[in-house]
């Protein structure tokens, strides 16, 4: 037992060591090896590089420079400043080439997914079946054959950190594609990842107020419903209505009781 004990904690600070000792420094997720790009080719074409814009601008996205979330000649990905706090719009496109309608989501990774916040989430429908920009909230959306789709997220930075930012498309039954262009033949480790990256400072930022989104109005990520609040008010009235009939009640067979 003294020898098991000794192992583990000569294990403990091997690790801690090793951890103090390794750089600081972030390393792209260049590549995804656990998705089957055979299948992904077959369901999803992403037809380019996300633009990703960091949105601070109080009126539009006009005047906002898009940053292309793509490797430049030198291996290198693009980098944006943000502080924490700040909004990134993020869009890009992709058509369904599945042969049946299945179910799709819109996400977005970083190497540890809690640097960054959902905001709003977009799809445009451009391909045979033509349709206005919707709001998709939490929700799904329908994918169809031969459809063409223009997506976009609305992230607020949160942490402040310094991530590999990506975005995809969920297929139901398929699994998450990350966004990624379409290479024949596929490489070994797969087609390097569409993707950019974030660097945040500042304090921690939290999302459940609300703010105004430029270019998409006023949004609010936390806000009882009306008849939520006046249920809740008439919980409580009839609680505290129910709690003085029973002190009433047992009072009055407390003094009948006294009275026998």
């Amino acid at each position: 037992m003294r020898h098991v004990r000794n192992v583990t904690a000569f294990a403990v600070i091997l690790f801690a060591v090793v951890l103090a000792l390794s750089p600081p420094a972030v390393r792209a997720h260049e590549q995804e090896t656990f998705v089957d790009w055979n299948v992904a080719y077959a369901n999803l074409d992403f037809l380019g590089a996300p633009a990703f814009i960091e949105a601070n601008d109080p009126l539009t996205l006009a005047d906002d420079v898009p940053h292309v979330g793509q490797v430049d000649a030198a291996g290198d990905y693009d980098r944006i400043q943000l502080n924490t706090g700040d909004v990134l719009v993020i869009e890009y496109s992709f058509r369904y080439l599945g042969e049946r309608e299945r179910r799709g989501d819109l996400f977005w990774v970083t190497r540890l997914g809690l640097d960054f916040g959902t905001i709003g989430r977009y799809v445009e429908f451009v391909g045979p079946v033509v349709r206005a920009r919707e709001w998709i909230g939490g929700g799904s959306f329908a994918l169809l054959p031969a459809q063409t789709y223009n997506a976009t997220l609305v992230l607020r930075s949160l942490q402040p950190t310094e991530r590999h930012l990506h975005v995809g498309v969920a297929v139901q039954d398929v699994g998450n594609l990350v966004a990624a262009p379409t290479v024949r033949p596929i490489p070994q480790n797969g087609p390097t990842l569409y993707g950019i990256f974030t660097e945040a400072v500042g304090p921690v930022a939290e999302p459940l107020p609300g703010f105004t989104v430029p270019g998409y109005g006023a949004v609010k990520l936390l806000e009882p419903w009306p008849w939520a609040v006046s249920g809740f008010v008439a919980q409580v009235v009839i609680g505290l209505g129910f709690i003085v009939i029973m002190y009433w009640y047992g009072r009055r067979e407390k003094k009948r009781g006294a009275a026998a």
